[in-house]
């Protein structure tokens, strides 16, 4: 398209010229055969917004976009799932003007999670793009003050002086109650809450009311000249369990066979942004390293997240309890010998830690074509007493190199010291028991001296705990095979089976169910929390890596835990890795997890013995 106005110049100068604000009768300024073009163009301009966009505004679209945008305007409810720079915002923008622009006294309503997010389609996409940079048929408007962009209070108003067409952005709020809309678009809806959907914006909705309804009564309770209300909903992908999904199932089972009600829906991912021009495959390369796998997926791929048929576990139970903003911050050794050490919060009497361990070594295998699992993980959790049952929290997950045995164990000891821990819960298969050898004997630290306690680990005093997770015989050869006379009881070892793994699977799932078990959150959230601090600013490279691994070995946690499949035989649940995955990190947490419920049993049982009893009590006299 060119930059010259368009040829309908002489007509819009007759609307200007009187400054109509509502429909034009045509009868006194318009001759039967311009009124009869008029008619036409404006009929073939709302049946093909994009073909007003190229034609009439002077913007030129992708062919996706001129499709998406043609579908808007035949739409009563249009969804569209998009990743990360696809434009969806700048066409629905677009949208929102050829809609103010071909209709008189519409009222249309932008509205997002938050003010700033939706005052974004305004401030980028509208005034930024479409009015001074893309369209000088907007920009004349604009100039002319026709088109008059204000912002009265938080949100954006733009008001068309020549038809009296509204656009307003409105916060998610009680006081946005009451205003009425034709054409609302909710921008990043996943994000968005679903009662603010349900109590502030659908009711909104209302057909548009031309004045011809109100002026002729050939025209009045005729439904072929009723409007309908439309409902346009943006976002990029985000997790199935979430209330989106289910409106996004609903439009497209809609598409398929509602015959009332116009759904279409849309989608585009990164390699359609590719594909346009938009974006490169240096940007696609550049993101996959950058970014975590389950954003990248959702942000890129445009893949909603969700677990397989067959898994044990949902994405629900692990999202909805990610709550832990603050890790524990490990000292190093020269903080703890110049008394220096990072702040974490201190123990309380009624608190339990555990050191949870899944050991790896250099030659541990999982079978012809699966990924060696090259990891030690190891996982702090501290369990609170909340009235009758412990709260569980995973504070910090760290890996160690699997072939340094050695250094895995010298590191588990100073993390006992560190976080004051109760018990140390390992995973006593595949070379855990030469492991055991190496913690009972003394060792002294090379940097910590006097600062350090060299006593060995042995088998815990606690037998109601040790003897849930390993047989006799193993408990009596533990304590034999301690070398340091006093050594410290805090081991609980796992010696895993087909039945205590059921027991102990189950138990883990149950935790989840019940929102009992809390995980630090989102990388990106932890990482934001720092910018906004400046604590980022602060950092050196290395720092921030350090910083931000617990947050990652969280989201690594989670994938392993949604991507197990269950096998079920007798009534015993089996669960399993996919090709090249891992289960470290769960194994280690339901380990730790199943001891957690042991010791919250006992501390229940002596609650229990404690309370008081009247009719135990004798009176002397």
């Amino acid at each position: 398209m060119g930059n010259s106005l368009p040829a309908m110049g002489g007509i819009r100068r007759k609307f200007m010229a009187k400054n109509l604000r509502g429909t034009v009768s045509g009868a006194d300024l318009l001759e039967k055969e311009q009124e009869e073009k008029v008619i036409e163009w404006d009929t073939l301009f709302r049946r093909n917004w994009d073909i007003y966009a190229e034609f009439y505004l002077g913007i030129g679209l992708k062919p996706y976009q001129r499709e998406a945008l043609h579908e808007i305007g035949t739409s009563d409810v249009f969804f569209w799932r998009a990743g990360r720079g696809g434009a969806k915002s700048f066409i629905t923008a677009l949208a929102a003007i050829c809609k103010l622009m071909l209709y008189p006294n519409c009222w249309i309503v932008v509205t997002a999670s938050t003010i700033d997010q939706a005052n974004k389609i305004v401030e980028d996409k509208i005034l930024s793009e479409l009015v001074k940079k893309l369209s000088p048929y907007l920009l004349y408007l604009y100039e002319k003050q026709w088109l008059v962009i204000t912002k009265p209070q938080d949100g954006y108003k733009i008001e068309n002086t020549l038809n009296n067409s509204v656009l307003r952005v409105l916060a998610p709020v009680e006081s946005s109650r009451g205003v009425r809309s034709n054409f609302t678009i909710y921008d990043e809806v996943a994000i968005m809450k679903k009662a603010s959907i349900d109590q502030i914006f659908d009711g909104m909705l209302y057909p548009r009311q031309p004045v011809f309804l109100n002026n002729n009564p050939e025209y009045v309770n005729n439904p072929r000249w009723l409007e309908e209300s439309k409902a346009i909903y943006l976002t990029s992908s985000k997790y199935k369990y979430q209330w989106w999904y289910g409106l996004w199932k609903e439009c497209v089972k809609g598409w398929f066979d509602d015959k009332k009600t116009v759904f279409n829906v849309f989608a585009s991912d990164f390699f359609d942004n590719i594909d346009n021009g938009l974006k490169t495959w240096g940007d696609y390369r550049r993101a996959k390293k950058t970014t975590e796998e389950f954003a990248f997926r959702m942000e890129y791929l445009n893949e909603a997240i969700g677990e397989n048929e067959s898994a044990y576990f949902t994405i629900q139970q692990f999202k909805e309890n990610q709550t832990l903003e603050k890790a524990f911050v490990p000292p190093t050794n020269i903080e703890v010998i110049t008394q220096t050490v990072p702040y974490n919060p201190l123990k309380s009497e009624d608190e339990v830690r555990l050191i949870c361990v899944d050991y790896a070594f250099a030659n541990t295998v999982k079978g012809a074509g699966r990924k060696a699992n090259d990891n030690t993980i190891i996982i702090c959790m501290s369990l609170h007493w909340k009235e009758n049952h412990f709260e569980r929290h995973v504070d910090y997950i760290q890996g160690w190199e699997g072939s340094d045995s050695t250094g895995a164990v010298n590191r588990i000891r100073e993390l006992y010291w560190d976080y004051q821990a109760d018990y140390i819960v390992d995973d006593q298969q595949s070379g855990g028991e030469v492991i055991y050898n190496l913690f009972t004997q003394p060792w002294e630290h090379p940097e910590r001296g006097r600062a350090w306690n060299s006593h060995g680990f042995t088998i815990s005093d606690k037998t109601e705990y040790v003897s849930a997770v390993a047989i006799d015989s193993k408990i009596e050869d533990y304590k034999m095979r301690t070398v340091d006379p006093h050594a410290i009881p805090c081991i609980v070892p796992v010696k895993g089976s087909s039945t205590l793994n059921d027991i102990v699977w189950k138990e883990m799932r149950r935790q989840l169910e019940y929102g009992n078990v809390k995980f630090l959150i989102d990388t990106k959230d932890f990482e934001e929390t720092l910018v906004d601090s400046g604590e980022y600013f602060k950092m050196t490279s290395e720092q921030y890596g350090i910083a931000c691994a617990p947050y990652n070995h969280t989201e690594e946690l989670i994938k392993e835990a949604v991507n197990l499949k269950a096998e079920f035989k007798q009534d015993k649940v089996r669960l399993s890795e996919p090709l090249n995955g891992t289960k470290d990190r769960i194994v280690a947490l339901a380990y730790g997890n199943y001891i957690a419920t042991l010791i919250e049993n006992r501390w229940n049982k002596d609650l229990a013995q404690d309370e008081f009893d009247i009719d135990s009590i004798q009176l002397v006299w």
